[in-house]
């Protein structure tokens, strides 16, 4: 796999970086989201990029292949999800159904974390030295299915071969407990 590095910093987080002109086929895309985005619930970038359109470059890395980064939280002790801001930022993104399957490298558990953002079954467990964390099975299946027929759009745009939708399926399933 070829590495491809493009790095454009926007401080204000206002202007959106224009992404048309680059190719992403096989790519592993490191996607920041601001501090300055997420307390101003400026969703209108990551929606865009998060689209499902035959013309959205991201569509082309695959599915599975954007590691998403939240930046400017680092001295802050809590779970990205227990931060009201971001949890509200990740709701009002998650109206416009962007196809967070698709796009997100599973490993990462950027899914986990949208899911734990958009559901009110969500529950932190106590644990002996840690916190676990509980979404309930019929949250998860609700969350996933609502994915599902987008993400099969966004395949089908990207011509993925069935061999990779399967892997990355069954992959995303076993992340959320589900058995294939």
């Amino acid at each position: 796999m070829t590495t491809h590095t493009q790095i454009l910093s926007i401080v204000s987080g206002k202007v959106p970086a224009d992404i048309s002109k680059t190719d992403f086929r096989r790519s592993l895309v490191s996607y920041e989201i601001s501090r300055f985005e997420i307390e101003n619930c400026l969703t209108e970038r990551l929606v865009n990029d998060l689209r499902v359109d035959q013309k959205n470059p991201f569509i082309h890395a695959g599915p599975g292949r954007v590691i998403f980064h939240v930046s400017g939280f680092d001295d802050d002790p809590r779970e990205l999800y227990e931060i009201p801001e971001f949890a509200a930022f990740i709701r009002q993104a998650n109206k416009t159904r962007p196809c967070w399957t698709y796009y997100a490298a599973v490993e990462s558990r950027w899914l986990q974390i949208v899911a734990y953002c958009t559901t009110a079954a969500f529950q932190g467990l106590p644990g002996k030295g840690h916190r676990m964390l509980c979404l309930p099975l019929e949250e998860s299946a609700k969350f996933l299915r609502s994915q599902l027929g987008d993400h099969e759009k966004l395949c089908s745009l990207a011509k993925v071969p069935r061999k990779k939708i399967k892997a990355n399926l069954k992959q995303i399933l076993q992340s959320f407990q589900i058995k294939w």
